[in-house]
């Protein structure tokens, strides 16, 4: 789910991880860096859901990869 429901609490949802990754990206960093920062998140143990939230991330334009990088975008 992209959104908490009564049913899916926010740690489990795909905006809610994404607060996470946003919050532990202080710097441009490599995939394998942001993933060893965030894997113990709750709703990020396991790779696909991480690699999931940076495809949403990417999606709204709050991420971009510059030179194998992922670096957040300022508004």
């Amino acid at each position: 789910m992209i959104l908490p429901t009564k049913h899916v609490d926010l740690d489990h949802a795909v905006i809610g991880a994404g607060s996470v990754v946003l919050n532990n990206l202080h710097t441009p960093q490599t995939v394998t860096s942001l993933w060893n920062r965030v894997r113990q998140a709750p709703g990020l143990t396991v790779y696909w859901r991480f690699v999931l939230v940076l495809d949403f991330l990417y999606a709204i334009g709050a991420v971009e990869l510059v030179d194998g990088l992922i670096r957040r975008n300022r508004p």
